[in-house]
């Protein structure tokens, strides 16, 4: 099914329902609520070849405290573009984005460390910049440290030397060690991997109450972290918001068909601050 969308706007972040009709797809708001994110006018680069292909409808709408919400689309590199402008590692095409709370930047990433620093000095220095979301934290020090201690890390060991399993492990540590209004999420194949099996108990305790929003194509991590789902165009238009079941199946009856696998968003390069890769050690280091 095609449609063309005229603008919307809706508070809430996800809308109670959509209708279909000649004029567009109509969003009608679950009322007004108190935000982490807030979309004003706001549009992103949607093509990787052609820097003028922008939203076709710029975004005006409001994501609420507490939403877990799946964006879900064919466009892996829509995803990359949505991650990376939230993360403010890229500017918005028009428009801007209002924080209403702290954003994390994306779990599992370098959280902007430089790889030669030593774990202690590298941890004193994120729990300097987000003290508060420490003190807020409900993963104690304790069990941080005790899940380090478990992977063979300690705090006198330099990141860069670390195995490319203990990284993983550490920045994924590092990221749900904070609590942060909303978490951000794109890349899974670790988070979602055997090793990082008790930083996800970690993850989903520091979510009650919190917002996720997560462009990850992986369909166990959305059953187990998400609750809603956004449907998006090639071209940033939303088709479809509502719980995360309706709208899988809304994508998969009306969406064209192509490769979403997971593989294509780990490849993605978000910036080179972003990226988790070995080629990082001596460059400046990844969120």
């Amino acid at each position: 099914m095609h449609v063309t969308l005229k603008p919307a706007s809706f508070r809430g972040g996800i809308v109670t329902a959509l209708q279909v009709s000649p004029a567009g797809v109509v969003l009608n708001s679950t009322g007004s609520a108190m935000s982490v994110l807030t979309f004003r006018n706001f549009s992103l680069r949607c093509n990787k070849s052609d820097p003028s292909i922008s939203f076709q409808i710029p975004w005006n709408w409001d994501l609420e405290h507490g939403r877990k919400i799946a964006v879900i689309t064919t466009s892996s590199f829509l995803r990359y573009q949505l991650i990376a402008a939230l993360a403010g590692l890229v500017p918005p095409v028009s428009g801007e984005i209002l924080g209403g709370g702290v954003i994390g930047w994306p779990v599992g990433g370098e959280g902007g460390l430089d790889s030669k620093l030593r774990i202690s000095h590298a941890f004193n220095f994120l729990s300097t910049v987000y003290s508060d979301c420490l003190e807020k934290s409900r993963v104690t020090l304790d069990e941080f440290w005790g899940l380090l201690s478990d992977m063979n890390i300690y705090p006198g060991l330099i990141i860069k030397e670390l195995s490319r399993d203990q990284k993983d492990f550490f920045f994924l540590s590092v990221s749900v060690l904070f609590s942060f209004d909303c978490y951000l999420i794109s890349k899974t194949k670790f988070l979602m991997s055997r090793a990082a099996k008790p930083l996800r108990a970690l993850l989903q305790r520091q979510l009650e109450g919190k917002t996720l929003l997560t462009t990850s194509t992986n369909s166990r991590f959305r059953r187990e972290f998400c609750t809603d789902g956004l449907v998006l165009g090639s071209f940033g238009e939303i088709l479809f918001a509502g719980g995360l079941s309706d709208a899988i199946q809304w994508s998969d009856q009306n969406l064209e068909k192509s490769d979403m696998s997971e593989s294509d968003d780990e490849q993605l390069e978000l910036g080179m601050d972003l990226r988790n890769s070995e080629s990082s050690d001596d460059q400046a280091d990844d969120f």
